[in-house]
């Protein structure tokens, strides 16, 4: 079935937003929001069904492929410790973060450069929304999992 095409609307404080309405009924959205310290992310779905809706994974991928410090063809400059996936630069003092709640799958591609930290949303019965939230940051620094446990005390 061929959907309408979407763009990202921007909000005046700089907040990317998108929905999109299936024809069955769910609804599931994202909010990117711009910080000096990190990008923070929201998706939601909504389910417009009759049937509670379970197992519902989505794959966020950061592509580095345009970032000259991060976009090696390996994985070996990645730190996986869900939720987090990380990858540093040449030098090992520069670092790229995200993390998504909920993450089942934390990943990297050496064959095309990104970052996974594939989240799953709890189950959602008819007439609920559930809701993720995500980040992405980067650090500049060599104790990264210092820089995780900063994170998490965050709440993000």
């Amino acid at each position: 079935m061929d959907l309408k095409k979407l763009e990202w609307q921007r909000l005046k404080d700089g907040t990317l937003f998108m929905e999109r309405t299936l024809p069955n009924g769910i609804r599931f959205g994202t909010k990117v929001v711009p910080t000096r310290e990190a990008v923070w992310v929201e998706m939601w779905l909504y389910n417009g069904t009759k049937e509670k809706l379970s197992g519902m994974r989505v794959q966020n991928c950061v592509m580095l492929k345009s970032a000259p410090d991060f976009n090696q063809l390996t994985t070996d400059n990645n730190l996986l410790s869900s939720p987090f996936a990380a990858c540093h630069n040449p030098a090992g003092n520069r670092w790229l973060i995200t993390a998504w709640q909920h993450c089942v799958r934390p990943w990297g591609n050496s064959i095309c450069p990104c970052l996974h930290s594939d989240p799953q949303f709890p189950d959602c019965k008819p007439g609920e929304t559930q809701r993720l939230k995500g980040w992405v940051s980067f650090y500049e620094g060599t104790n990264i999992k210092k820089e995780f446990e900063r994170i998490r005390q965050l709440g993000w």
